[in-house]
């Protein structure tokens, strides 16, 4: 089974008193514990998440309260009269960085946007 690293990004302005984050989806049972995310820099909060290609699903959880995700690549409805953010995970190497430098994917995914 092939598995891609997948980097979610929240940014803090949104949200500059949260507590913790976590990305919520149908990847992990929607757990706000399995994927607590770390607060990397002033700006946002980050965490990798190891995702076989296809289609991811998910929400930011913010102190208990669901997100969007400002930065998805699309919306999903879920029954309950709002969305879910929508992702699309690739396997191809050309999209990995540092591929076009050095001939081979690198660990980290290309980001063809801000996303989180």
């Amino acid at each position: 089974m092939v598995i891609v690293p997948v980097i979610f990004r929240f940014p803090v302005h949104l949200a500059p008193a949260a507590h913790y984050v976590s990305v919520v989806g149908s990847f992990n049972a929607w757990n706000p514990d399995a994927h607590r995310m770390r607060r990397a820099t002033d700006d946002e909060w980050t965490i990798s998440v190891y995702l076989p290609p296809g289609r991811a699903v998910y929400l930011f959880c913010v102190d208990g309260a669901m997100w969007l995700d400002p930065e998805d690549e699309g919306r999903l409805p879920n029954g309950w009269g709002s969305e879910y953010s929508v992702r699309r995970i690739g396997a191809d190497p050309a999209t990995m960085v540092g591929a076009e430098e050095t001939g081979r994917p690198s660990r980290r995914p290309r980001l063809s946007r801000y996303v989180t």
